[in-house]
């Protein structure tokens, strides 16, 4: 009966152990396959700039702070800081000026509509004068002429009888007095007659002159009482309407000033900002709620949108890498890669980063390099934990080959090409 071969017996066995230092070989080749392809990271993590937020003004501090961790995804307004001091003096002259600016408005007004009241009043005084003055000049006319008719009666009657009393003079019926009287009375009456008929002229003309606003009698300077009052109105008008136009413009200008007077106290009164998108809160040294003063550090926030990698590594890799090299990064923990580029890099000896970074970066010590690499915006996790800032990573960089691996590769495809077909090297 046959037995199985023990564990002992295969791995005794010659082929078995040829498999094995291959497998042992193929592994050793796996893991140092990187070192030789790629410069590789001894130290590297996740880094990004900050943004502090100081208080502009003195006052206290909002209760809807955004907590320590969160993300900030879109535009956000926040009242910060409201103050416990306002001057608002200067706000309080200008409502002032403003409130008497209209009040001169509105009494200038009210008075430009009285003074129509009073307009229209004398108006109907001025025409109802008028139409008496004509009806009464009327009558004196009809008047007038009633006694110019009458006077011509008279003086025809008259008239006749010096004529009689003339022919009984000189026939001795009567005596030359009494002829010479007649006549006189003739006389008179004739001038009477033509009394009237002046008189009625003068009142047609009275009349006329009445009719086109121009009145003749009872001393009226070419018109009455009535119509000189509202001459007078006319000015006082127009000087009210000016008053009330420059007291509406300068209220109007006041209203301006005013408002930026408001925005200004408005600012002074409280401080309002909104947070940026893609960022995260840091942190918040000032509690919630309580007194911050001027220049007190308020808010801390990182820019998830723009991380870097901070990557540390030999000095004598200084001349083989420059900024806009590709750069492959994996965030430990991961095995997904992110492709980046080389953003600047630092030597030993170069000053301390004064930027305001998250992450601490180290100094350079002699024999290092401080290189960073840009991680790409889509990058998985940026808007949680802290958007991976502080976080370790490998990084590597491509290597090139030697001058004369690149030479021995150029002429060993020219030695193949010299026995390849022409239309195949034609084609390629």
């Amino acid at each position: 009966m046959a037995t199985l071969p023990t564990v002992r017996t295969i791995i005794s066995a010659r082929p078995m152990r040829l498999v094995l230092a291959l497998l042992f070989i193929g592994v050793g080749l796996w893991a140092f396959a990187p070192y030789v392809a790629y410069r590789v990271s001894s130290s590297a993590f996740i880094n990004a700039e900050m943004m502090r937020i100081n208080a502009p003004i003195s006052g206290y501090l909002s209760q809807d702070l955004p907590p320590k961790g969160k993300f900030i995804d879109h535009p956000e307004r926040l009242t910060l800081i409201k103050s416990y001091a306002t001057g608002r003096r200067r706000l309080l002259e200008l409502e002032g000026q403003q409130a008497d600016a209209k009040g001169q408005a509105k009494l200038a007004k009210q008075q430009l509509s009285e003074v129509t009241a009073l307009d229209d009043e004398l108006e109907k005084r001025m025409r109802a004068y008028r139409d008496g003055m004509i009806k009464r000049i009327g009558h004196e006319i009809k008047e007038a002429e009633a006694e110019k008719t009458g006077c011509l009666a008279e003086s025809r009657q008259l008239d006749d009888i010096g004529t009689r009393m003339s022919k009984l003079a000189k026939r001795g019926s009567t005596s030359q007095i009494r002829a010479a009287k007649a006549l006189a009375e003739k006389e008179v009456a004739a001038t009477k007659c033509a009394m009237a008929a002046a008189r009625v002229e003068r009142l047609k003309d009275e009349q006329s002159s009445l009719k086109a606003g121009v009145y003749l009698r009872d001393a009226a300077n070419d018109v009455p009482y009535s119509q000189q009052q509202r001459e007078r109105l006319v000015l006082r008008r127009q000087e009210l309407q000016t008053e009330e136009r420059r007291e509406s413009a300068r209220a109007a200008q006041l209203a301006t000033v005013i408002d930026d007077e408001r925005r200004s106290v408005d600012n002074l009164g409280q401080y309002t900002l909104t947070l940026p998108q893609d960022y995260v809160v840091w942190s918040v040294p000032a509690s919630p709620g309580s007194v911050v003063t001027q220049g007190q550090t308020v808010l801390d926030l990182a820019n998830c949108d723009h991380r870097f990698v901070a990557v540390e590594l030999p000095a004598r890799e200084f001349e083989k890498i420059r900024p806009g090299n590709p750069a492959s990064v994996r965030l430990i923990g991961s095995d997904e890669w992110l492709q980046g580029h080389v953003l600047q890099v630092r030597g030993s000896a170069a000053r301390a980063d004064d930027r305001l970074l998250a992450a601490q970066v180290p100094i350079p010590t002699n024999g290092t390099i401080t290189v960073e690499v840009s991680l790409a915006q889509d990058a998985p996790a940026a808007n949680s934990n802290y958007c991976d800032i502080g976080r370790m990573a490998e990084v590597r960089f491509q290597r090139h080959p030697p001058a004369f691996v690149e030479s021995a590769n150029r002429l060993f495809w020219a030695f193949v090409n010299m026995f390849r077909p022409t239309e195949n090297v034609a084609r390629q």
